[in-house]
């Protein structure tokens, strides 16, 4: 089943992600697909603040270190695998261990470059940029 929508504005992506964590279980694998600049980790922060982050406004890329956990609700782990060189840097850092917790949501953007690590079960969600500020979100 896929689900699109449109937003028109960064809080318009936050909006949508805040209301898309309320349909997310503990367990939960989201890949999130699209270029650079396209609204992933402005979704994270939507969504981490659906979950009960209380300082969403922490939630960065973790380009630089791979990995940023939340201490919300639910815990959210926040993966970005843009810099990723080998599948190896994933496994130092337990990263099967956070994707397969199941009492927690794993996000993980560049997800492609850790397919062969992924669990079976992930929900996938593309990022378009449609204009500077508009954004096309397909659920999968």
């Amino acid at each position: 089943m896929k689900k699109q929508t449109i937003t028109n504005s960064p809080r318009g992506t936050i909006e949508f992600a805040k209301g898309f964590a309320n349909g997310l279980r503990p367990g939960a694998v989201l890949c999130l697909e699209g270029q650079l600049g396209s609204g992933k980790t402005t979704f994270i922060k939507g969504l981490a603040e659906g979950l009960g982050l209380k300082h969403p406004e922490q939630v960065k890329s973790p380009t630089f270190v791979l990995m940023h956990i939340y201490k919300a609700k639910t815990p959210l782990y926040h993966f970005d695998c843009y810099r990723l060189n080998s599948l190896e840097e994933l496994e130092n850092i337990g990263f099967q261990d956070f994707v397969n917790d199941p009492g927690a949501i794993s996000c993980v953007e560049w997800a492609e470059k850790a397919s062969g690590l992924l669990p079976a079960t992930v929900r996938h969600i593309r990022f378009e940029i449609l204009d500077a500020s508009k954004r096309r979100i397909t659920v999968f």
